[in-house]
């Protein structure tokens, strides 16, 4: 899994965890989106995943990366229940700020800004073992580690996350370095305290496919992956406006 791979190993430059960060984002606008049914597919209910983390990222032998564990899940199904909707579950670490604090608006998009807040923070995860961004990287963090420790309470969360509204740090070099300033902002804006204010994941998709492709350009055109200098941190005119599109997540 990702978090696996963080502890073991550092990455030269952006290339690979922009690819990461896109499949995972992608898995996660596939889970949350709800496909109307047509010629040529069947109907696909919005699924909320509710333990997204780094430890639920598989990745195969040739670095693509797969979304696992549904125990938790949630299907929203036209006129059905959805189950087992009890707000306070999932991984501690992980847990948006109004799943620690029990004050859920029971409805799908709620859910859905919740696997959004916890994409905030693998996406964190990937950015903080970059040694071209962070030199040098030095040991694996989880989030929050300096402020809770590896096992904390439900209490050490809610008095770091809700009271104190901390969230892992961003590097000043992070905003410097090209290519990172817009992956930070698009942290900060899914890991925002309002959860109406944060991204969906096609919106992530988006801007993460963005960078990548200009990632991706600049290497060929450097023949040096190393060198960023060519990444635009701004971004194009659709992804900087689109804030939040899950009222418009189904496909036809």
């Amino acid at each position: 899994d990702i978090k696996i791979t963080c502890e073991s190993r550092t990455w030269p430059n952006m290339t690979i965890p922009f690819k990461l960060s896109f499949m995972f984002s992608r898995g996660l606008m596939h889970l949350h989106g709800e496909v109307l049914p047509n010629k040529a597919d069947s109907y696909k209910p919005a699924v909320a995943h509710r333990d997204f983390k780094s430890n639920n990222v598989l990745l195969k032998t040739d670095l693509t990366a797969a979304i696992a564990d549904f125990g938790l899940a949630l299907i929203f199904e036209p006129n059905k229940p959805c189950g087992d909707t009890h707000g306070q579950v999932g991984t501690r670490r992980y847990m948006a700020p109004e799943v620690l604090e029990g004050a859920i608006n029971f409805s799908r998009d709620a859910f859905l800004r919740i696997d959004m807040y916890a994409c905030a923070l693998v996406l964190w995860e990937l950015a903080s073992r970059c040694s071209s961004v962070t030199p040098p990287p030095g040991d694996y963090r989880l989030p929050f580690s300096a402020e809770v420790g590896d096992h904390p309470s439900l209490e050490d969360m809610q008095e770091a996350v809700v009271h104190k509204k901390l969230r892992p740090t961003l590097p000043e070099t992070w905003r410097q370095h090209p290519g990172m300033l817009s992956l930070c902002d698009t942290m900060e804006e899914c890991w925002d305290h309002d959860a109406e204010a944060r991204l969906s994941a096609s919106c992530v998709v988006e801007r993460v496919a963005w960078q990548t492709r200009a990632l991706v350009d600049s290497a060929a055109t450097t023949n040096n992956n190393n060198n960023l200098n060519n990444i635009p941190n701004q971004l194009p005119p659709s992804a900087q406006t689109t804030q939040n599109r899950f009222t418009t997540e189904s496909t036809m």
